[in-house]
């Protein structure tokens, strides 16, 4: 009898967890904006979530989803936005993972040029 009790509670677990989309690393140091390509990017990631378009840029749309029917859902993004000639324009990574949130995903930061004071 505790075989199956055991064995419905393990259904249950199972039946209350759902995934989506195809899991990926979180490091996106290789990503570089202006010299990336979506070729390279489709080789590394493989074909995206979903695609769309913001603002008149083509994006695509790497997502991992962990959904929990009890307990705290799950997700991780990484979103590129594209330059008409293929290459990146800018990107975006988020993610609740544990192993992601609280440490720095060491994303490329644009340098913005020094601007002169004005009087």
């Amino acid at each position: 009898m505790k075989n199956w009790i055991l064995v419905g509670a393990l259904g249950l677990a199972q039946a209350g967890c759902v995934t989506e989309g195809k899991d990926f690393k979180s490091d996106v140091t290789w990503i570089k904006d202006g010299q990336t390509k979506n070729s390279d990017v489709k080789m590394v990631l493989g074909a995206p979530h979903s695609v769309g378009n913001s603002g008149g840029k083509e994006t695509w749309t790497y997502g991992f989803y962990r959904y929990k029917l009890i307990g705290k859902s799950l997700q991780k993004e990484l979103k590129f936005y594209w330059n008409p000639d293929g290459s990146v324009s800018s990107f975006s990574f988020n993610s609740s993972f544990p192993e992601d949130t609280g440490k720095s995903v060491n994303a490329q930061v644009p340098q913005q040029p020094a601007q002169k004071p004005q009087y």
